[in-house]
């Protein structure tokens, strides 16, 4: 079997149109985080022209575009891209750096100033996305949810002097739902968490991906019996080779997968307010007494507040509120290891998509993650290699994809 040589591509759009590939770099980095809105990119490129600072520099106001794909030679014919976005700054003078952000960049730097639901005017939280975002040429991607219980109409929303990225935090506050460019696209996804485990995202877009990626902690394989033995009618093992044939990837170094004894939030508190009429409100907490904690940083309480309707009457609500509480609770507890690993680069693995993980030396290691953040790190002298940051998904969530 042959070595795999990993590659790159990077593809620059100047504002005069034309296209620049970057063949020759020191050091790429790639930062994807289901966390924070921007991803970000650098490139450090090997050169002693001076004429090359100006290359990359904005022309009539206008940047630079950037995209940034991984491969391995060998593997397969096309590239994954990972990042696309615009190049923000230019180091001043060489060694040549470039850092880039997505589309995300213009949220931050362009302001808003508007009053929704004005005169009685019912607009939903995703449409007041979509008119903020739209202001500034960002593409909206969220999931048609008008009607339904997750998306609401608030019965006023004043943004006024604030960036549309200030605006979209806003709207993640009072929905409970996250907003971050799609990696490798410019689109902005804005609605329930776990999007790629509830299948809110397209199959189509390329931070996504059919399959559920499996990664190995030590040298170890769980042993299983061998197909031809199997009594006739007897089902094949459910083991992870099985669920997840020639996934499997070695993880270099999974010391920042760190095991927690105890939780670290001690009370959840939710707050169903009436979609109808916002002075109507009822409180839902768990446990009812406070369980014990680590460290003084932990044992924190969570509070949140949904849009609820009051329909079948305040104690159906109060019900709904406790159940939501104790759902919240479990959640923010799931996870007996939480942290990062360390291992060879795939791009096929974005934040937010779920993965597998398995040790054999420590069996309570193994189960299902989710990718919350990416960082691909690419050298000549150092080879391609990412970290992964993960979290525990809810059971019920597990459950309905047909993975608990």
């Amino acid at each position: 079997m042959g070595v795999l040589l990993p590659t790159f591509e990077i593809r620059v759009r100047r504002p005069s149109n034309d296209v620049h590939l970057v063949k020759a770099i020191t050091q790429i980095s790639v930062n994807l985080s289901s966390e924070k809105p921007c991803d970000t990119a650098e490139v450090h490129i090997p050169t002693t022209k001076k004429a090359h600072l100006e290359l990359f520099k904005p022309r009539n106001g206008q940047r630079s575009q950037i995209s940034i794909s991984f491969g391995y030679i060998g593997q397969k014919p096309e590239l994954t891209k990972v990042f696309e976005g615009d190049i923000v700054w230019v180091s001043p003078n060489l060694p040549l750096v470039l850092k880039a952000e997505d589309i995300f960049y213009y949220a931050k730097h362009s302001y808003v100033n508007e009053t929704y639901c004005k005169g009685g005017k019912r607009e939903y939280y995703s449409d007041v996305a979509k008119d903020i975002l739209d202001r500034v040429g960002i593409t909206s991607y969220h999931i048609p949810l008008a009607q339904k219980d997750t998306d609401w109409e608030p019965h006023s929303l004043e943004l006024k002097k604030q960036t549309v990225a200030q605006a979209m935090a806003k709207l993640s506050e009072e929905t409970q739902w996250v907003h971050f460019c799609i990696p490798g696209t410019r689109k902005v996804y804005f609605g329930p968490d776990w999007p790629h485990l509830q299948k809110h995202l397209p199959s189509g877009e390329s931070s996504a991906t059919p399959d559920i990626l499996a990664f190995r902690i030590g040298s170890g394989r769980e042993g299983t019996k061998p197909m031809q033995n199997l009594d006739e009618g007897q089902p094949a093992p459910q083991t992870p080779q099985n669920k997840f044939p020639g996934t499997w990837g070695n993880i270099i170094s999974a010391s920042g997968l760190k095991y927690r004894t105890r939780k670290p939030y001690s009370k959840v508190i939710c707050n169903l307010v009436d979609r109808e009429q916002r002075n109507t409100s009822v409180k839902g907490e768990y446990p009812e007494e406070e369980e014990e904690f680590v460290g003084a940083a932990e044992g924190e309480q969570q509070s949140f507040t949904e849009p609820y309707s009051f329909d079948q009457g305040k104690k159906e609500a109060e019900i709904q509120a406790q159940v939501r509480a104790e759902k919240k609770f479990h959640e923010l507890n799931a996870a007996q290891y939480e942290g990062s690993f360390t291992t060879f680069g795939n791009p096929l693995l974005s934040h937010s998509q779920l993965i597998w993980l398995e040790s054999v030396e420590h069996p309570s290691y193994s189960g299902y993650y989710d990718a919350k953040a990416v960082t691909f790190n690419y050298s000549p002298s150092g080879g391609f290699r990412m970290s992964v940051e993960v979290r525990k998904p809810p059971q019920d969530l597990l459950q309905k994809a047909g993975c608990g």
